[in-house]
């Protein structure tokens, strides 16, 4: 059976942030690994010494390049994780964890966060009131879209570093995941595309705006100014496109500039952004149907 629809076990009846996407619900530590493996990666799994079963109760919403994640085992464990393609944003809400990455160890209370990078495995110590939203970015997704952003190219991979909650930004970002997911647990699928697309672009910025990283020098440089014929060619393309989910990537690709000094000029010159931009006119079209 698919860990999608397994529901053996004795856990925990109580509603939970994005019961609507259930992936596991179980007693069994096999179980565990197995639902693991499917959504992320295979870990060594060890039960604290005072822990005989779990209760474990898995939920993950997924978004082409973004996952969101509920979790919560229980009981005490300890799971040994190696690199895997995602990059990953721990948002405790109850009980406490540390993480180990590249010889680095950080305590997560509910108040802190942390995160990893595709290249580097990680040991979790969750105790058996930890309940956690993870958020998870596919590599190659995350890194164009840090390409977009700057302009800049990449000459080595992109790093992040493991303490999350130094920044205003990293501490927005969570909020927002949390909101997030009180949405999403009241959402019925389908979502609209242009929505999914929006919501994942705007994850992805407040991500690598938020966090330290090896290129976090390009996003803190102030952009140059876009010229007039490259807003207006953006307007353009949103014009003809604002039925479509439009993204970072392709408005950098159509104007010739990045993200960023696409948003500068546009923010000087029209007071607002290319994406309220493409919303403004969603809507404008809406009231005419």
């Amino acid at each position: 059976m698919s860990p999608l629809h397994s529901d053996r076990g004795n856990a925990a009846r109580r509603p939970k942030l994005l019961d609507n996407f259930a992936l596991l619900r179980t007693s069994k530590p096999d179980e565990v690994r197995e639902a693991l493996a499917w959504v992320y990666a295979e870990p060594i799994l060890r039960l604290g010494r005072d822990t005989k079963a779990l209760n474990a109760a898995m939920n993950e919403c997924h978004f082409p390049n973004v996952r969101l994640s509920f979790g919560t085992y229980g009981g005490d464990v300890s799971l040994d994780f190696p690199p895997v393609d995602w990059f990953v944003q721990l948002v405790p809400l109850r009980g406490t964890a540390t993480i180990s990455s590249r010889g680095q160890t950080v305590a997560l209370p509910a108040a802190a966060g942390a995160t990893l990078s595709p290249d580097s495995g990680y040991r979790a110590n969750y105790d058996s009131d930890y309940e956690a939203l993870v958020l998870k970015f596919d590599a190659k997704a995350l890194t164009n879209k840090l390409t977009a952003l700057t302009g800049a190219t990449l000459n080595e991979p992109l790093r992040m570093a493991l303490q999350s909650d130094a920044t205003p930004r990293a501490r927005v970002l969570r909020q927002y995941v949390k909101s997030l997911a009180t949405l999403l647990s009241e959402a019925v699928p389908p979502l609209p595309n242009w929505w999914v697309a929006q919501t994942e672009q705007l994850l992805m910025v407040m991500f690598l705006c938020g966090h330290r990283h090896n290129y976090s020098h390009l996003m803190e440089r102030e952009a140059p100014d876009s010229a007039p014929w490259q807003v207006r060619r953006a307007e353009d393309y949103i014009e003809a496109n604002w039925r479509e989910a439009i993204t970072l990537e392709e408005l950098a690709t159509v104007t010739g500039v990045s993200a960023f000094s696409l948003f500068r000029t546009f923010r000087k010159t029209r007071g607002y952004s290319p994406l309220d931009f493409a919303s403004r006119l969603r809507a404008k079209q809406a009231g005419r149907s």
